[in-house]
């Protein structure tokens, strides 16, 4: 029978990250932008590329395996693989969750896919915890995220110039029924259809098929038609909207914005990061900002996870507040009581 009460942990996570990278100084030579500016206006100092072999699924892969060592458990333990990487990937139409289970020996998983651009793994988690919640045949789900957007950049279009940081990389972590630790709690997610077409690649779809003259036009890369409307469009709501989810996750959880201890999120311009974290009332040590990652799109939020455990910025009973957003547009927020449930809750 379904529990609506059952509890969900995450068990392990991993993250890749490529060796390759294009910093500041590289990008601004093919660009109009320059470096100085990438570094302090935008905020980051280089990002992460695919080297030889990283491809999407295959750096997806290259974090689950890790995350299925780390939890001990057997590849027969896995009840479902949720893919929330890219539609950016090896080949056109092809289903990633079967590739996993293949690769992985997942003999008794199920999989499937789900897509909602840069929000996809925070939807993936909400949506493991409820799965597990609906049926009790499901203890354990794999969510496994790859991204390698970097290649849909063009250093040449202006327009561009806040996507420049679209970076590569593989995240994944293990969803385990009654885990007394890490455990998701609630979350809040809100979108608005009237961004639906400012971010796409113009050419390679049915409406418009990929041509020599499209290949020629430079249609194979994602565009932004109006960017200057966009993001007067976007500064009206962002924060707004983000600050209505994170608020509304708390209070699901049973917490206010005073309770959270680590903020787990996506790469943003460095302005926008930092009023962020001061509208939160953090300290910058209580987040993590990727000035040397680049944004790896659906995978942050994993990535954030690990760095803020290996340098000690999350500890045991830390309430963290994880954040995304994805073009489209969507926001996300989520909230997770790292460590096991403390008598006194999750303050700082």
């Amino acid at each position: 029978m379904p529990n609506p009460q059952a509890a969900a942990g995450i068990l392990s996570l991993a993250a890749y990250i490529p060796k390759a990278y294009h910093d500041a100084e590289y990008i601004a030579a093919r660009s109009e932008t320059p470096a100085e500016i990438i570094r302090t206006k935008l905020g980051w100092n280089q990002k992460t590329v695919p080297g030889p072999g990283d491809h999407t699924v295959a750096m997806g892969l290259k974090a689950a395996r890790r995350a299925l060592h780390y939890s001990n458990l057997k590849p027969s333990d896995i009840d479902l693989v949720i893919w929330s990487g890219e539609e950016f990937k090896e080949f056109r139409n092809w289903p990633v969750g079967p590739k996993i289970q293949k690769e992985l020996g997942l003999d008794r998983a199920w999989s499937f896919d789900m897509q909602q651009r840069c929000g996809t793994t925070l939807v993936a988690l909400k949506l493991a915890r409820e799965m597990i919640r609906g049926d009790d045949s499901i203890s354990n789900v794999l969510v496994v995220t790859g991204y390698r957007n970097s290649d849909l950049i063009d250093y040449q279009n202006p327009r561009l110039r806040w996507m420049y940081y679209l970076a590569a990389g593989g995240a994944a972590c293990i969803v385990q029924r009654d885990y007394p630790k890490n455990q998701i709690l609630e979350g809040h997610f809100m979108s608005d259809g009237s961004f639906a077409f400012d971010v796409y690649v113009p050419a390679g779809g049915s409406a418009r098929p990929m041509t020599l003259e499209a290949l020629k036009q430079r249609r194979q890369y994602l565009d932004v038609l109006d960017p200057e409307g966009m993001k007067k469009r976007l500064e009206k709501v962002t924060l707004s909207n983000w600050l209505f989810c994170i608020d509304k996750a708390l209070e699901k959880s049973g917490y206010t914005r005073k309770d959270v201890s680590y903020l787990d999120t996506l790469l943003v311009k460095r302005s926008a990061h930092e009023a962020l974290v001061r509208d939160l009332g953090l300290r910058p040590e209580q987040t993590r900002y990727f000035a040397e990652f680049g944004h790896h799109g659906q995978n942050d939020q994993i990535l954030s996870l690990e760095l803020g455990i290996e340098e000690g910025r999350i500890k045991d009973g830390d309430l963290v507040l994880m954040i995304s957003a994805g073009i489209g547009y969507a926001w996300n927020a989520l909230v997770v009581r790292w460590g096991a449930k403390s008598e006194a809750g999750g303050g700082r």
